[in-house]
């Protein structure tokens, strides 16, 4: 590998690490009751209602794990089980998301500003053109055998 793209990919996955600690505030500050696998699960449930084994496939743990954890999601108000049998997000449950989004784009902007006026621009095209070549990639299913 060449120097540049090494030293690129360092420096995205910097971004990365702190863009996922700017989630965890902001978690912690709106939602500190709720568990980070709480929360992963209620980001999987996000666009539409869904099986169970779907969902643990999904989380990456077994059908009876994800039955537990949807049961105290369930408690709390945040999911319902709609007839089907698939679970789906309720408002509270969409609420806690929204809240946390909202707090992560204040933290995100509290950072922002701080920039020069004429680095803004340049920031946007990287952040434009870095999500453009990583968006393609989160939609590629994960493989069993990828370990980190």
């Amino acid at each position: 590998m060449h120097p540049e793209p090494v030293e690129a990919s360092i420096a995205a996955e910097h971004v990365v690490q702190s863009l996922a600690e700017l989630w965890r505030r902001a978690h912690e500050d709106v939602a500190p009751t709720i568990s980070r696998e709480h929360m992963r699960a209620l980001l999987v449930l996000e666009n539409e209602p869904d099986t169970p084994g779907a969902i643990a496939e999904g989380l990456g743990v077994d059908a009876a794990s994800a039955a537990r954890l949807f049961g105290r999601l369930e408690q709390r108000t945040l999911v319902r089980r709609v007839p089907s049998g698939a679970f789906c997000l309720t408002g509270a449950g969409r609420c806690v998301l929204e809240a946390t989004r909202q707090r992560r784009r204040q933290l995100l902007e509290q950072v922002l500003v701080t920039a020069a006026p004429s680095d803004r621009p340049v920031l946007r095209e990287a952040i434009d053109q870095l999500y453009g070549r990583l968006s393609p990639l989160a939609r590629v299913p994960r493989s069993r055998t990828h370990t980190d």
